[in-house]
């Protein structure tokens, strides 16, 4: 009896460190993701900035890196003939359950490396954000395709929707990666997630996640508190900065108009 528990013992503790060793060896080759810097300051003078997504634990000869905020509203406004002569904005419209800010970069094209089935069930790529857009108007026969196609080349203009192939390093050797990129200055504060994706084969083998977080700080951070808490103390000094940047205007060409 004691030989037959000294086995088990014995069989017990050597499948415990086996265990534990695949654990470390698991977490060990785990995909990651750094940002640098997590945190983005809006001050004054500010002008967007560069930012650093990195990691370790690469089992995939490809990467698909998104950034992007929560699904939400935008709005815009649409022109037409006002009586078929005079072209006006004719009304709003509001595209739903859409981010205000989509970035896409990769080792290669998304479309070589994942299929439209797989990219629609994982939500990557602009296909799969058309997908899921929905759009309301006043506008009669509202054509889907055309509006959702000006509505992405506007934010695009704006900066603040972007796909781009052949960015991402990969050094497969040491199982890492980088990617360097402009952060928009348009993108407004908020929370921003990241999500990379380790691709083989038409298929994700890994994820990681991060977060980017684009805050106001200093004076641009009280001014815009102000503007929310105390919109008529924050009237009155826009106004009087307005005043006094007119008066020196007027006296530098004033000035120079008297040489």
């Amino acid at each position: 009896m004691t030989k037959l528990k000294r086995i088990t013992k014995y069989f017990g503790a050597l499948f415990a460190v086996l265990a534990l060793g695949m654990f470390i060896s698991s977490q060990a080759l785990a995909l990651t993701c750094k940002v640098t810097p997590a945190k983005i300051p809006i001050s004054l003078g500010y002008h967007g900035t560069k930012v650093k997504i990195t990691g370790e634990g690469l089992q995939a000869p490809d990467l698909i890196v998104q950034i992007h905020s929560p699904p939400g509203e935008e709005h815009l406004k649409y022109k037409g003939k006002a009586g078929g002569i005079f072209w006006m904005k004719l009304g709003t419209m509001t595209f739903e359950n859409v981010p205000g800010v989509y970035l896409v970069y990769s080792t290669r094209d998304t479309h070589e490396l994942l299929s439209p089935e797989k990219c629609a069930e994982l939500s990557i790529g602009f296909d799969s954000l058309k997908n899921k857009a929905e759009i309301k108007s006043t506008l009669k026969n509202l054509d889907r395709d055309k509006w959702l196609k000006e509505f992405m080349k506007f934010k695009k203009e704006e900066h603040l929707y972007l796909e781009k192939s052949g960015v991402v390093k990969v050094d497969q050797a040491n199982q890492t990666y980088e990617l360097e990129i402009d952060w928009p200055f348009e993108a407004p504060p908020g929370e921003y997630d990241v999500e990379v994706f380790a691709v083989k084969d038409q298929q994700v083998i890994d994820k990681a996640e991060a977060k980017i977080k684009d805050q106001r700080v200093g004076i641009e951070e009280i001014l815009s508190h102000m503007a929310f808490e105390r919109p008529a103390l924050y009237g009155i000094i826009a106004l009087v900065v307005a005043i006094i940047a007119g008066f020196g205007v007027g006296m530098i060409f004033k000035g120079g108009g008297a040489h």
